[in-house]
């Protein structure tokens, strides 16, 4: 698959060819591919980023499930690693806080039926009011340059999808994006499963670094940090109890490197 040229003739194939296999034939060959992109072996890595940026889209969510289901039912401890789902937080009460599940069942329900947020949240595009849906997502496609920084603070996901795929956005761009907070989780998400952006160290980090990205994409994303960032998520207080649990158990199995001063393992 390393000879596919794109990212997204890496993750079409990977699609595929995990629709002709059942779950548990497909949870047996993954594992495999995820010990040994531990391992840092180049081919198996590739696979494993082309499958992370499958399971950022939602439409696979059935699929996730049933790999899921069968790395948990048969101990595939690897592959379980990187499609956990986190446990719920709870409160001084043992109840799951009402306000993140509120503002969860409004995001939901906004994507659902195509809401728009209330004017209120829009950016200014100088337009001297506020723009539609698909106005924004009309100057999204090919955004003036002055224009871009407003055009990524929009909160809606079709119109986030739209500019990032426009030739004129950069990774500087990309990035204040994804390290703003506070943030959108289905903004964030967008920049996860884009095949231009979600192979970018930088961009991919800060993902993961972000309180708001949804917090089992930001476990699978985990599967494709190095050892120094790896160290940096399992040190970050303010993200999930899960999240830095993943990163330390992927740094603990990492093979060690070699020093490039003292040629000494570390």
């Amino acid at each position: 698959m390393i000879a596919l040229h794109t990212a997204q003739l890496r993750a079409a194939y990977l699609r595929t060819e995990l629709q002709s296999l059942s779950p548990a034939d497909a949870a047996d060959a993954l594992e495999l591919v995820c010990v040994q992109s531990d391992a840092s072996d180049e081919r198996a890595e590739a696979v494993v980023h082309a499958l992370v940026e499958l399971l950022a889209d939602p439409a696979l969510a059935e699929a996730r499930e049933s790999l899921r289901a069968e790395a948990r039912a048969r101990h595939l401890l690897t592959l379980e690693r990187l499609l956990r789902r986190p446990f719920a937080i709870r409160g001084s009460l043992g109840a799951p806080s009402a306000s993140v599940s509120r503002g969860d069942e409004r995001a939901a329900r906004m994507l659902l039926e195509d809401e728009d947020p209330p004017p209120a949240s829009l950016p200014d595009y100088g337009k001297g009011r506020p723009l539609t849906l698909g106005e924004r997502k009309w100057i999204a496609r090919r955004p003036p340059p002055d224009l871009i920084p407003r055009i990524l603070a929009d909160p809606h996901p079709d119109v986030i999808r739209t500019v990032l795929a426009s030739a004129r956005v950069t990774e500087e761009h990309v990035v204040r994006l994804v390290t703003k907070r506070p943030n959108r989780p289905e903004v964030l998400q967008e920049v996860a499963r884009h095949p231009r952006w979600c192979h970018r160290p930088r961009v991919r980090l800060s993902l993961v670094l972000n309180p708001a990205t949804p917090t089992e994409l930001a476990i699978a994303l985990v599967s494709l940090l190095r050892r120094s960032e790896l160290a940096l998520v399992f040190e970050q207080s303010a993200l999930h109890p899960a999240l830095r649990a993943a990163a330390h158990e992927r740094f603990e199995r990492l093979p060690p490197m070699a020093s490039e001063d003292e040629g000494e393992l570390q």
